[in-house]
């Protein structure tokens, strides 16, 4: 049930439904707030639907016996999960033992101890399992010595049916060509474009309901218009903390309001490739977080929490009015308070406040699945790898069995028969987790798409100002290069500086902090940086013609 209210012409939502048990690791919100479909999207949908038989699997796969649904023996492999926060520790389930039925590839799992384990592995020379499933050690896995290239594995048993477009291949290769894998998550801009119900998650801002209809819902169309109303929340309600920010997402949602990017490189025009602090419109994203602290709205303590749990108890508890955080807050929170007996819900602000906002998307995609040199069972390494890149293979992971766990809705969407959101029937199942291994981005964000959902209006409104350069996302240093040196020091530079500009204590004051942190990038060398990631850019930009 959907609570409307009507503020100037501006659709607020607060939603009322069944929630998936609270995650329980930072590292694990994070993910689902960037990429896990299912925490974004509701479980259940009632709208009629129609049954899709979903494209066959890798002939790979396929023995010659005549036999129909026969499928090679190919053995056991070791899958490493380079995330030591991974809530799936064995291949187990329903999903699983699908997945091993159609490949004839039984899985034994491995997860990181911790952020070093595979780090270790690879400098040491140690023997590592069949596949690794990494995000962050992308540069030492590709290289010859370490890892096979896809290529050699697919020409060594003839999988000619293995599909990789030449765009994925193209950002994904190395700059000898050699494809060592695919990362997952990864859509190109006319990919995107072509898929109206491809979502994406992203940053979003929730109010109290009832307080807004207290205060007579005024106008929210701005973010002159949000300081107003935190205005008339400070005065008439002196208890509450007009606004909590999750960590990390004032630079998110904010930004994205002020059509900045929050990381990374962008294209500043011309093809010359910019670091995100040199946007023209920084400055004026910094000096509306510091007048948010200057004028009573957010408290200083806030820069010093460390979970989003910090920031969401403030609203649970009924302590704060607003809460900057992710678009589909509403749904995740409005549940949890009527548990609690709470007698107020959120309401999900659906359009975008900003004047010109923007939504960088510059990704190449996130983790990616290698097969080590010394793997034992390579053949059923990369058939295993091909079944999880097809259609079948993404859409049996991620969303399980087609007509028992959901059908496809006649405009083209998932309709569940199950809460995919719970975190305890993904588990039991074995679904959602071990299709992200290689999703190629259509899977999970037509998972997000769940009509009339206020977290769905979000992120079409989002969608609808998401310009793609997935070209910056292979505009990376190498390890211990000077630039990754200059980069990194920067960004360290940065978490310190930035904190003198929200908590300065005037608006003169801000604008004085912000300039002694853009000339101690200068002195840090981001000109030299620039440069280099202006050559690199264009040079990955030739390669694509």
């Amino acid at each position: 049930m959907f609570i409307y209210i009507n503020f100037t012409n501006r659709r607020v939502y607060a939603m009322k439904k069944k929630t998936g048990k609270s995650l329980k690791t930072l590292g694990l919100l994070m993910l689902i707030a960037s990429l896990l479909a299912a925490c974004s999207s509701g479980g259940n949908n009632n709208a009629q639907s129609s049954p899709s038989a979903s494209p066959s699997a890798p002939a790979a796969t396929q023995t010659e016996t005549g036999s129909e649904g026969t499928v090679q023996d190919l053995g056991e492999i070791t899958l490493f999960v380079d995330h030591p926060w991974w809530p799936m520790t064995e291949w187990k389930g329903k999903i699983p033992e699908e997945i091993s039925k159609r490949t004839g590839v039984k899985v034994n799992v491995q997860i990181a101890a911790d952020a070093q384990q595979l780090p270790l592995m690879i400098a040491s020379g140690a023997e590592m399992p069949d596949i690794v499933y990494t995000y962050n050690n992308h540069q030492p896995m590709s290289t010859p010595d370490i890892s096979y290239t896809w290529d050699e594995l697919i020409e060594k048993y003839q999988l000619k049916d293995f599909d990789i477009s030449p765009t994925a291949r193209a950002v994904n290769a190395t700059k000898d060509g050699s494809l060592y894998t695919i990362r997952n998550g990864f859509m190109t801009s006319e990919e995107l474009a072509a898929c109206d119900k491809c979502l994406n998650p992203g940053q979003g801002l929730s109010v109290r309901a009832d307080i807004m209809e207290a205060l007579g819902n005024p106008k929210l169309e701005t973010l002159d218009d949000y300081l107003a109303i935190l205005g008339q929340v400070k005065e008439k309600y002196p208890d509450l903390i007009p606004a909590v920010i999750t960590p990390g997402e004032a630079g998110s949602y904010l930004r994205i309001q002020y059509g900045v990017p929050r990381f990374g490189f962008y294209n500043a025009g011309g093809d010359q490739a910019k670091y995100y602090i040199n946007h023209p419109e920084q400055e004026a994203f910094y000096l509306y977080v510091n007048k948010l602290y200057r004028e009573g709205y957010i408290v200083a303590e806030n820069f010093t929490w460390q979970e989003r749990t910090e920031a969401e108890s403030q609203i649970l508890n009924g302590k704060a009015f607003s809460l900057i955080n992710a678009s589909g807050d509403s749904e995740t929170l409005n549940p949890r308070l009527e548990t609690d007996g709470k007698n107020f819900r959120m309401a999900q602000v659906i359009k975008n406040l900003g004047a010109n906002p923007k939504v960088y998307a510059n990704s190449i995609g996130w983790s990616g699945m290698y097969v080590p040199k010394t793997a034992k069972n390579t053949e059923a390494a990369i058939k295993f790898i091909q079944y999880m890149y097809s259609t079948e293979g993404q859409r049996l992971a991620s969303w399980g069995i087609e007509g028992e766990d959901w059908t496809m809705h006649a405009d083209g969407y998932p309709v569940f028969n199950f809460d995919s959101k719970d975190q305890d029937k993904q588990v039991q199942m074995g679904v959602v987790w071990w299709g992200i291994l290689a999703d190629k981005g259509e899977t999970s964000s037509l998972q997000r798409y769940v009509p009339d959902s206020a977290s769905t209006e979000v992120m079409m409104e989002l969608k609808k100002v998401t310009e793609v350069d997935s070209l910056f996302g292979k505009v990376v240093p190498s390890a211990d290069s000077e630039e990754q040196v200059i980069q990194v020091n920067i960004d360290n530079m940065i978490k310190n500086e930035e904190m003198k500009i929200y908590l300065a204590k005037s608006e003169e004051d801000a604008k004085a902090a912000f300039k002694a942190m853009l000339d101690k990038t200068k002195n840090i060398g981001i000109e030299r940086l620039e440069e280099w990631a202006t050559k690199e850019y264009n040079e990955a930009k030739a390669l694509m013609k």
